[in-house]
C-alpha cells in the first residue's frame, strides 16, 4: 500500500509540474517577448518538451518502476511533434536544427529496442520451440525491454494480425503437452459473418472510394485503407481462432478466443462453469463481462474476483464473468468439474 501511495504522490507531482511548465511556454508563445526573442524562446521551449518533461517523466514515474532511462525516448519524439504543432511559423527554422539531432537519437532507440528483442527472443528459444506460442513470446520479449505495456500490447496486436493473416496459413493448432483442447470456430457462424462483412465492405467499399474522389482524394484512400484493414483484421482474427483452441490443463485454462480475448485463468480464480442459454446482458453486466463478437455463448465462466483479459487493439478489462462460443461445451463443463 505504500508503494501505491507513493506512485500516485509521484504521479500527482509530475502532472502538476508538467502543467506549469506547459502552461507557462503557452504564455510565453502568446507574448511580446516572444516575438522580439523568437530563436531563443523557441529552443527553450523545446528544450522544455524534448529535455525536461521525459525527464521529469523518468524521475518521477518511471525510476519508480525500474525502468532504464532510455523508456523515455519514444517521449521526447512526442514532445518534439507537440512544439511543431503549437511554435509558429517563425520560428519553425530554429525546430530544423532539433529535428537534425534527435533522428539519430530515435534510430538508435530503435536500433537498440530490436536488438534488446531479438536476444528475448534467441534466449527463449528453447523455451519457444517447447512450449510457448511465437505471438506470447513477442509479448514477454517487449515487455522485457523499455517498451511501455500498453504500447507492447498494441504492438502485439497489429503484429498478431498480419502474422495470422498471412504468415500462419501452414501452422497447426498450438497445443501444449498435458493438456485438453476445445475448438470454438467449426460449428459457429463466425466464418460466414467474415466473408459477408468483407463481401459488402469490398464492393461497397469500391463505389464509396469512387464517389469521394470526386471531393476528396486524401479521404476517399483514407476509407479504403481503412476497409481493407478490417478484412485483415476479421480474417487474422478467424485464423487465430483455427490456431488457438481453449487449452485445459490440471492448473489453467489458456484462454485465446481469436484476437478477441486474451488471458491464462488460473483454477483458483473460477467459481463454476456452466452451460447457458445466452440472454442479452445488461448495461452494468456488460461492463464487467466479456463476450465474443457476433455468436452466442454457450458457456459462462463465472469468476471469484476480477481478472484483467486482454481484448481487441491491446485494449484491457476488467472482468469476473467470461462467455464463451465452444463447438463441445458440455465436454468442458464436464472437465472443469472434475477438476
Amino acid at each position: 500500500m505504500t508503494i501505491i501511495k507513493l506512485y500516485k504522490h509521484n504521479f500527482s507531482y509530475f502532472i502538476a509540474m508538467s502543467m506549469v511548465i506547459i502552461l507557462f511556454d503557452l504564455a510565453i508563445l502568446q507574448s511580446i517577448l516572444y516575438r522580439e526573442h523568437e530563436q531563443i524562446l523557441t529552443l527553450g521551449i523545446t528544450l522544455d518538451f524534448v529535455v525536461v518533461l521525459p525527464l521529469l517523466l523518468y524521475f518521477f514515474i518511471y525510476r519508480r518502476l525500474n525502468k532504464k532511462i532510455v523508456s523515455i525516448l519514444p517521449f521526447v519524439l512526442v514532445g518534439y511533434i507537440a512544439v511543431v504543432l503549437l511554435v509558429p511559423d517563425p520560428g519553425q527554422k530554429t525546430l530544423e536544427i532539433v529535428k537534425y539531432m534527435l533522428i539519430p537519437m530515435e534510430l538508435l532507440f530503435l536500433s537498440y529496442g530490436m536488438y534488446r528483442i531479438y536476444q528475448t527472443i534467441k534466449n527463449d528459444k528453447q523455451h519457444l520451440s517447447e512450449n510457448s506460442h511465437p505471438i506470447e513470446t513477442l509479448r514477454r520479449s517487449l515487455e522485457a525491454t523499455f517498451i511501455p505495456s500498453k504500447i507492447a500490447s498494441l504492438f502485439v496486436h497489429d503484429v498478431s494480425i498480419f502474422y495470422y493473416a498471412i504468415f500462419a496459413w501452414r501452422k497447426k493448432p498450438y497445443i501444449r503437452d498435458g493438456s485438453s483442447a476445445y475448438s470454438y470456430h467449426k460449428n459457429s457462424s463466425w466464418l460466414i459473418t467474415v466473408l459477408m462483412v468483407s463481401k459488402i465492405m469490398l464492393i461497397e467499399g469500391i463505389g464509396a472510394h469512387l464517389l469521394l474522389m470526386q471531393w476528396s482524394h486524401p479521404v476517399a484512400w483514407i476509407l479504403s485503407i481503412g476497409n481493407i484493414y478490417i478484412m485483415i483484421l476479421l480474417l487474422a482474427d478467424y485464423r487465430a481462432m483455427c490456431l488457438n483452441p481453449l487449452l485445459v490443463t490440471e492448473h489453467e485454462i489458456r484462454i485465446q478466443y481469436g484476437l478477441q480475448m486474451s488471458l491464462y485463468l488460473d483454477r483458483s480464480y473460477i467459481e463454476s462453469v456452466s452451460m447457458i442459454k445466452y440472454e442479452k446482458l445488461s448495461k452494468s453486466e456488460c461492463k464487467t463481462s466479456v463476450i465474443p463478437l457476433v455468436v452466442e455463448p454457450n458457456v459462462c465462466i463465472r469468476l471469484k474476483d476480477h481478472v484483467t483479459v486482454m481484448g481487441l487493439f491491446g485494449k484491457s478489462k476488467r472482468v469476473d464473468h467470461i462467455y464463451l462460443f465452444l463447438d463441445k461445451p458440455h465436454e468442458f463443463q464436464m472437465e472443469c468439474q472434475e477438476l
